[in-house]
C-alpha cells in the first residue's frame, strides 16, 4: 500500500491565508519533495492552475485569483473589473485582470486561462491582493467612453464605496491617466448630483455648454418624489429618461406627478436619451425659454455646435 503523502503544516498555513492555492516553491520549502508535488497531483488531491501553482482543496473564482496574484509574483494585483467585483460593484466577470511588477515573467500558465496581465507597478491591499476602489474605478474610466466614465463615476459613488474628493485627489495624482480631462468634467458632475450618463450629459451638454445655471440634483420637491434637476428659484423641474426605446411605461405615474408639481406652481419639462444626446442646443434653447418667463435674466451661450439660435 503507498502511503498517503501529508501535506506540513506550515504549507496548510499558507494555503488558508492564499484561498487554498499554494505555489511549487512554497511546497518545496515547506518540506515537500518533487515527486510528492507529483504524487498529490496523480492522486487528484491537488490540481494544478498553472505550472507550478496548485489548488490544494478545490477550483473556483477565489481560487484563480490567488493563482493570477501568485503566477505575477510579489507586487502583483487584482485589478479592472474583478476589482470591481471584490468591491461588491458589478458581478463576477470571467476575465480576471492582473497587475504585475514590469521584472516578472507570465510564462507559467496554462491555456486555456482566466488572467489578463498588465505590466505595472500598482498599490495592492487586501486578501487577495488588489487594487483599491479609487484606483480600480479610475481605471476603469480610462478605457470608458464619455458615458461609461460617468457610469463607473456614479456607481462608485452613490453606491457609497468611495467620495469624489477621494477620486478627485487620485486623479490629481495621476497626470498621465488616459481620459483624465474628461473624467474630471464628468466628476465634477457626479459630485454635484448626477445619478447617471444621461444626467451628466445634460449638465456638461446642455447646461454648462450653453450658460444656464445650474439646477439642483436629486431635490424632493413634494412628497415621496425625487426630481432629476430642479431649478429653484424659477419653480421648474427637469426630468430625464433614460430609456432609449419604448417609453410608455410609467408615464401615468410622471404625468400624475407632473400635475401635483404643477399644482404647487413648478413647471415640468421632461427630455429623453435622444433629445439630450442628439438635440442638446435645442434643448438649452427650450430650457432657456421657460427659464425666462419664469425670471431668469441670463443669457443663453451659444456653442460651436447650435445648429439653431433661440426664437
Amino acid at each position: 500500500m503507498i502511503p498517503r503523502t501529508s501535506v506540513p503544516a506550515s504549507l496548510s498555513t499558507a494555503a488558508a491565508f492564499q484561498a487554498g492555492v499554494v505555489t511549487r516553491q512554497q511546497a518545496l520549502s515547506a518540506g515537500l519533495t518533487g515527486e510528492a508535488v507529483k504524487s498529490l497531483l496523480r492522486a487528484g488531491r491537488w490540481d494544478r492552475l498553472a505550472r507550478g501553482v496548485y489548488a490544494i482543496d478545490g477550483v473556483d473564482w477565489d481560487q484563480m485569483l490567488w493563482a493570477g496574484v501568485l503566477i505575477g509574483g510579489p507586487g502583483s494585483a487584482v485589478g479592472g473589473l474583478a476589482a470591481a467585483h471584490i468591491a461588491g460593484l458589478v458581478s463576477r466577470p470571467e476575465k480576471i485582470d492582473i497587475w504585475a511588477p514590469r521584472d516578472q515573467s507570465y510564462r507559467r500558465r496554462l491555456g486555456p486561462n482566466p488572467w489578463v496581465f498588465h505590466r505595472g507597478t500598482r498599490r495592492p491591499r487586501g486578501s487577495p491582493p488588489h487594487l483599491g476602489v479609487e484606483e480600480t474605478i479610475l481605471d476603469l474610466c480610462a478605457d470608458s467612453d464619455p458615458d461609461g466614465i460617468s457610469a463607473w463615476l456614479a456607481l462608485a459613488i452613490t453606491e457609497r464605496r468611495t467620495t469624489a474628493a477621494r477620486l478627485a485627489d487620485l486623479l490629481g495624482d495621476s497626470p498621465c491617466l488616459r481620459n483624465r480631462k474628461l473624467i474630471a468634467e464628468c466628476l465634477e458632475a457626479v459630485a454635484g448630483g448626477s445619478h447617471s450618463p444621461l444626467e451628466v450629459r445634460y449638465r456638461r451638454d446642455v447646461e454648462r455648454c450653453h450658460g444656464l445655471p445650474a439646477g439642483v440634483r436629486q431635490k424632493s420637491v413634494s412628497e415621496g418624489t425625487c426630481s432629476d434637476v430642479v431649478y429653484e428659484e424659477f419653480g421648474t423641474i427637469t426630468e430625464l429618461d433614460g430609456r432609449q426605446g419604448h417609453r410608455a411605461r410609467g408615464e401615468t405615474r410622471d404625468a400624475w406627478r407632473d400635475s401635483s408639481h404643477l399644482a404647487l406652481g413648478l413647471v415640468t419639462l421632461r427630455f429623453g436619451w435622444a433629445d439630450v444626446v442628439s438635440r442638446s442646443c435645442e434643448v438649452a434653447a427650450r430650457v432657456a425659454q421657460v427659464l425666462r418667463t419664469r425670471g431668469w435674466a441670463g443669457e443663453l451661450r451659444f456653442c460651436p455646435d447650435c445648429p439653431v439660435h433661440e426664437t
